[in-house]
């Protein structure tokens, strides 16, 4: 129960801070759709494995097989959120959803998009080193540190299954939509800011 009181509330407050995850889910869901946003927020609860898996494993042993292998994560979230700002800053009206026209489906591409915004991620990365080598500690049995790790998936799928449902709602959607130049933009905006920063911290003397 105390490691639980201790979890827990830094899971939730890590899900529900905004990020590149939030940005995410919350432009597919206004633009295309419930499924769309849905779609995005499988694929960040499934990225959660990713992270997951290498603090099982050990950051020391994955740190001396492959010393370079943070940081490189981090440059190519960098430049994947960049890419992403950019090209929804320069992204045209024709190439969006037309506000009288069905919503878009579940998509396998929903689900990328979610994979690579969240396995890139290193706010994700930052808070499930943090949870499994200072909450659990390396003695910790591996079915409990598997159980938690689903917490974690878990927790990101249902938070962001509901950003997706409120916003892809029909009054919300067609808010958007009217205004789907200007609110990529901003989306766009805040992905090349997130990336930018990054890259930044990434650099000799950062913050990372």
């Amino acid at each position: 129960m105390e490691q639980a009181a201790l979890i827990v509330p830094v899971v939730w407050l890590a899900v529900l801070s905004p990020g590149a995850d939030f940005a995410m889910v919350s432009r597919n869901s206004c633009l295309y759709g419930r499924q769309a946003g849905l779609a995005v927020s499988t694929g960040i609860a499934i990225a959660c494995w990713f992270h997951v898996a290498y603090a099982i494993l050990g950051i020391a042993l994955i740190e001396r097989t492959f010393p370079h292998a943070f940081g490189l994560i981090r440059m190519l979230g960098a430049a994947y959120l960049i890419y992403m700002g950019v090209s929804m800053v320069l992204r045209r009206r024709a190439a969006e959803p037309d506000a009288a026209g069905p919503p878009a489906t579940f998509s396998a591409r929903g689900v990328v998009t979610g994979l690579l915004t969240n396995g890139l991620n290193p706010k994700t990365s930052v808070f499930v080193i943090s949870i499994y080598s200072q909450a659990l500690g390396p003695d910790a049995p591996l079915r409990q540190q598997i159980a938690w790790g689903l917490f974690i998936s878990l927790s990101h799928l249902a938070w962001f299954a509901l950003v997706s449902s409120y916003l892809s709602k029909p009054g919300v959607r067609a808010f958007v939509l009217r205004r789907q130049i200007l609110f990529n933009r901003a989306i766009g905006v805040v992905l090349t800011l997130f990336g930018t920063m990054l890259l930044y911290v990434n650099q000799p003397g950062g913050m990372l």
